[in-house]
């Protein structure tokens, strides 16, 4: 299968505290990969560093057979984030903007599309999420769940080849969890590649096609859905998955 991403050998420090330990990943076209783990393991810095929103220290990114692209070289890393879109746990739409505004502002300014290109694209990206009648409210006078559901589809406005979500449901009322998960299932039923940090552990059995436990700033152990929940070989592995589901 074609590659889409190559991470090698991915260091993170702040200051005198390294966060990402060195990490190697491949992740294929069409793949998910669900990043699980315990707080404070590393898993949302690395997925920062994939796209420059945190400076790696160490180690290289390479987006579908592309260039190397070094840490150090800011104004290559800085290219990666038009084809790496992101989807954050607390939406970081503008406030002050309406949703259509949100939605066309990066396909404008960054991919020079024109307004009304821009505004077709966002509409049709709005009927998919069933949001096109919230085009001209305001993200206050949205649900958790549709802000969410804005915040993914803006990331897809960019036409990504590859999108991050970090913990993108952590900050929701349990009752609207379901309604941004369902739009993630579609995306990866469309063959979107992605890579999801989460603590929705039915999510990861049901959508990944590979499971990776991140533990110490360090991928600990990585396999298809099945083996990790029911097999795991590593023990603390095994130790994180009782205490999150049991």
């Amino acid at each position: 299968m074609k590659s889409m991403l190559t991470v090698r050998g991915l260091h993170k420090h702040f200051g005198e505290l390294e966060v990402v330990k060195g990490v190697d990943l491949d992740v294929a076209q069409g793949e998910v990969v669900v990043i699980i783990g315990p707080s404070g393991s590393g898993k949302s810095t690395f997925i920062r560093c994939l796209n420059s929103l945190e400076e790696p220290s160490a180690g290289s990114v390479v987006v579908e057979g592309g260039d190397s692209v070094r840490a150090d070289d800011r104004n290559a890393m800085a290219r990666l984030r038009e084809d790496i879109g992101m989807v954050f746990q607390d939406y970081t739409l503008f406030p002050h903007m309406t949703v259509m505004a949100n939605m066309i502002l990066a396909p404008v300014k960054v991919k020079k599309q024109s307004k009304a290109e821009a505004q077709a694209n966002a509409l049709a990206l709005l009927d998919r999420v069933g949001l096109r009648h919230k085009a001209d409210g305001y993200p206050s006078e949205l649900s958790g769940g549709q802000q969410q559901r804005v915040a993914i589809v803006r990331a897809l406005a960019m036409k990504p080849r590859l999108l991050l979500f970090d913990e993108p449901t952590s900050a929701l009322d349990p009752e609207t969890v379901g309604e941004v998960l369902n739009v993630m299932k579609g995306l990866a039923a469309e063959g979107m590649t992605m890579i999801v940090v989460t603590h929705e552990m039915g999510f990861a059995r049901e959508v990944a096609d590979r499971v990776v436990f991140f533990d110490g700033g360090k991928i600990v152990e990585m396999g298809p859905p099945a083996q990790i929940f029911s097999a795991p070989e590593h023990p603390r592995t095994r130790q994180f998955l009782q205490s999150v589901l049991h």
